[in-house]
């Protein structure tokens, strides 16, 4: 069997925040690993950064004109900034820009499944949603996976036969969490090629 990846996300608050029109800050390189950061301001966003550099945490960025895509997390210094690793180009965000918990490959990849943790079940009756968003337009995105949260701490979950995605469509978790829990949340996906 063919090895996967796993793709790892975390927050305290819901899965998807808008950005605030400010501009990107250049870090330069951080800790020495010749790896450059930039700061992106999300007022509140709740995303958090993995525990380690080995156990690092992820973000998808979408609507920028030059940090689009998946980002690792380099950490999160305040409740109102994010830093994630990406060459620096000067650019304002607009609060239409958004943070998201997503996956997409430039390259033919399988949805394996997923894993959510809770540090607290859910108390609301919000539902959990995982959609793909496709790169050839709305008529053909896909509800992949639909769960009521109301009681819920964990999930796994793996669908009987990997689910085949096309380059560049986006795998697309959305959960409000007005409960403020404590999630994380890890993408099971495995290359086509």
């Amino acid at each position: 069997m063919r090895p996967y990846d796993t793709i790892k996300f975390s927050g305290a608050k819901k899965t998807f925040e808008a950005m605030d029109a400010s501009a990107v800050v250049d870090l330069g390189q951080q800790g020495g690993n010749e790896k450059y950061a930039v700061d992106i301001t999300a007022g509140a966003h709740g995303f958090l950064a993995g525990p380690t550099a080995d156990d690092f945490t992820c973000v998808y960025i979408l609507g920028t004109a030059n940090y689009d895509g998946l980002r690792r997390i380099h950490s999160v210094p305040d409740i109102n900034s994010i830093y994630v690793y990406a060459d620096y180009t000067a650019e304002t965000l607009a609060t239409g820009d958004t943070l998201r918990t997503a996956y997409v490959s430039s390259y033919p990849y399988e949805f394996l499944g997923f894993n959510l943790h809770l540090n607290t079940a859910c108390a609301t009756a919000e539902n959990l949603i995982i959609a793909l968003d496709s790169a050839k337009g709305s008529s053909f995105d896909v509800k992949l996976y639909t769960k009521a949260m109301n009681t819920v701490q964990d999930i796994h979950y793996m669908f009987p036969e990997p689910y085949p995605i096309d380059a560049n469509d986006v795998i697309d978790l959305t959960w409000a969490n007005a409960n403020s829990r404590i999630w994380t949340i890890k993408f099971f996906v495995r290359s086509r090629v």
